[in-house]
């Protein structure tokens, strides 16, 4: 064990360091690989980091190709029985032959990969498996209710799809019965071009869409040249791949900003 005596734990990126949070607490020394307000796809570990990953006692990591360096990391600097990947304990769904790694926008996917990180815990720590699986049962509860909410809410929809910038919620979308049409070449950080606000207004046209879902890290500059070219109103969709300073200092986590997701998905599907 590390100084303070507990296991230390290593989780990838924030959604699975919620979990290990919720289910470990304070038993557990948790710390996170890619920092929180970092774009998780191109993250690499620093050397210090990777030294540091050595003395875990736990790994967990997505999996699914989503974290390029995951691969240096399992059986090279951490041997594999110290690791959990996500991906093993979900069904994987499959873009063309790739899987899609944005597991972890499903609920029901949470719940399970809570259960493997809780039976991982539980067998390394036997002296606290009663507050693991006390811990685990309160997350569970919270994860189905949130669930519920998402079919009660969505279930009176009008509309069957959502025009959003990043293909991140085909988890989402397959679970609760929707569509996404993703519009390519807009990016957060560039302006999209005339073909691209083209081909938006044809498929917001198409479909009599009056919003379209951009990424939480989108710039101003994108978000008021789309609306006002195209007439479609902005909202958020939120991938939860980290947190922000201000949703840190705000208290939120991925249970709240799930609960946000899903208020504004009603405004698209529900709302007309």
């Amino acid at each position: 064990n590390n100084e303070s005596g507990k296991m230390l734990v290593y989780a990838s990126f924030y959604p699975l360091y919620f979990l290990a949070d919720e289910i470990g607490g304070d038993n557990i020394e948790l710390r996170m690989v890619v920092p929180n307000g970092v774009e998780s796809h191109d993250y690499e570990p620093s050397v210090k980091q990777l030294k540091d990953i050595e003395n875990a006692q736990l790994f967990i990591y997505n999996g699914a190709n989503f974290e390029a360096w995951a691969d240096k990391v399992v059986g090279n600097i951490i041997d594999e029985s110290k690791t959990i990947n996500a991906s093993e304990s979900v069904d994987l769904i499959l873009t063309g032959n790739n899987p899609d790694p944005h597991i972890w926008l499903d609920p029901q996917n949470m719940i399970n990969i809570g259960q493997a990180i809780k039976d991982k815990l539980v067998l390394m720590d036997e002296a606290h498996k009663v507050e693991y699986e006390k811990n685990f049962n309160s997350l569970v509860s919270q994860l189905k209710e949130l669930d519920d909410r998402y079919f009660q809410e969505l279930e009176q929809k009008n509309k069957d799809s959502i025009i959003v910038s990043h293909a991140a919620f085909t988890y989402m979308a397959e679970r609760y019965g929707f569509k996404q049409i993703p519009v390519s070449g807009i990016s957060p950080e560039q302006e999209p071009s005339p073909k691209t606000v083209a081909e938006l207004i044809k498929v917001a046209k198409g479909d009599n869409h009056k919003y379209i879902f951009l990424e939480t890290l989108a710039s101003t500059k994108t978000v008021q040249v789309i609306a006002e070219e195209t007439g479609l109103e902005i909202l958020t969709l939120n991938p939860v791949e980290g947190l922000t300073e201000d949703e840190i200092k705000n208290g939120e986590d991925y249970i709240s900003i799930m609960e946000k997701n899903l208020e504004n998905l009603k405004k698209a599907l529900v709302m007309d």
